[in-house]
């Protein structure tokens, strides 16, 4: 069964509005709404007490050796990683985990019922991302005591807001990227017009008739490997999400689709499915090889949507997969942490 709380772990939780009075900055939230066109933005903080001899989120801050950074997918909220922050904290040193609402779903939804698709695409939750970890002073800066390593993980669309990470400011740190069944569909015609497709009918107003039979058939497809928790909590943010969000964020995916531009992607590891019906791994493969990644830098496993997510109703292979992602992880901590000469 998944990991979901140890007493080892501290977990607290943050609305970015109950800290508006905290900023150094009055205008600050008033400027990420405007730029982001999100009302707020949730995150959950975890960190190994025992680690530290002040256990507090504090001292966690100024002395982690890494930043740990989870970035769930469309319909999603950050519950969908279940155990695997938590397995991480217990193994690897002093860490400190983020785990985040992002693009509308569960407790940063967006000003708007129907956002943009400029507001919600992939490179767009990138934006908001990063303006989120400047804006609580994640962001790094220049003359630091101590210098962490940076490791983002991201999932689906998650995964696809990695490719659009900013290297501008990010020279001199050691950072990593791990997109997980990334939903970068630049060059997979057929899934652009299938992701726009479905997106232009959620937004249908006829659809909220067949909202409560379709969803079930809709988390299918988007995780039928996954476990029940996984698969309920989509049910549950599918339910509770605002359709124009449901819409126009996967249908973002597909029209929004732009080919991303770095100068460098050897920090950048992918993690596919084979039987994923969601991402064609022929299609990312071709992709990828453009931006010039190497085959140690991939890694294809035996599942759909979600390899990673092992429940009593899995393929046997989603538990081997978990564990190879959770030691993919720790190798990649110890890799940044070498780099840093930590």
């Amino acid at each position: 069964m998944p990991i979901h709380s140890h007493p080892q772990v501290s977990r607290e939780s943050f609305l970015l509005s109950n800290l508006a009075n905290k900023l150094s900055n009055p205008t600050t939230l008033a400027d990420f709404q405007r730029k982001t066109g999100l009302s707020d933005f949730y995150w959950d903080v975890l960190y190994d007490k025992s680690r530290w001899t002040q256990p507090n989120l504090e001292t966690a801050l100024a002395e982690a050796e890494g930043y740990i950074f989870f970035i769930h997918g469309w319909d999603a909220s950050h519950q969908i990683w279940e155990d695997l922050p938590l397995r991480l904290l217990l193994q690897k040193g002093r860490l400190v985990c983020f785990l985040p609402d992002v693009n509308g779903f569960g407790k940063s939804p967006f000003i708007k019922d129907i956002p943009t698709a400029n507001d919600c695409c992939p490179s767009a939750l990138m934006i908001a991302f990063e303006l989120w970890m400047s804006t609580i002073g994640l962001w790094p800066v220049k003359n630091r005591h101590w210098k962490p390593f940076y490791l983002f993980v991201g999932h689906s669309m998650g995964g696809a807001a990695l490719f659009y990470k900013a290297e501008r400011g990010w020279q001199n740190e050691a950072y990593g990227l791990y997109a997980i069944a990334p939903a970068l569909l630049c060059n997979d015609v057929q899934l652009k017009t299938f992701y726009k497709t479905l997106g232009f009918g959620i937004g249908l107003p006829s659809f909220s008739f067949l909202k409560k039979r379709l969803a079930p058939q809709v988390i299918e497809v988007l995780g039928g490997g996954a476990s029940n928790l996984v698969k309920n909590e989509h049910i549950r943010i599918f339910n509770n999400t605002p359709f124009g969000t449901l819409a126009q964020t996967i249908y973002a995916m597909g029209a929004k689709a732009t080919l991303p531009q770095r100068n460098d992607w050897s920090n950048l590891r992918i993690a596919l499915g084979n039987k994923d019906k969601l991402v064609s791994l022929t299609s990312m493969l071709e992709l990828v090889e453009q931006f010039d990644v190497h085959a140690d830098q991939l890694r294809v496993a035996l599942g759909d949507h979600y390899f990673f997510s092992h429940g009593s109703q899995s393929p046997h292979s989603h538990r081997h997969n978990r564990e190879v992602v959770l030691n993919d992880l720790l190798a990649f901590c110890d890799q940044l942490e070498s780099n840093l000469g930590i």
